[in-house]
């Protein structure tokens, strides 16, 4: 285990249950636009790909079965 994470680890279940929650709403609440420059270029190269590439992805379902799994 990571030494960063070794205090999260000495948490009980239901308290890093919690600490998640907690960190899931405080990214929800965050209104502020992605800045890194590694991001914005990490999500311009996507936006690239996806307009190179118009066809239609694959449904949920689809992915899915072919995985073997029930949804």
């Amino acid at each position: 285990m990571k030494p960063t994470l070794q205090p999260i680890a000495q948490l009980g279940r239901f308290e890093r249950l919690q600490l998640v929650e907690d960190l899931w709403d405080e990214f929800a609440a965050e209104t502020s636009m992605e800045t890194r420059p590694e991001v914005l270029d990490e999500l311009e190269s996507r936006a690239a790909w996806r307009e190179n590439h118009p066809e239609p992805g694959k449904s949920l379902a689809e992915i899915a079965q072919s995985l073997g799994v029930r949804l």
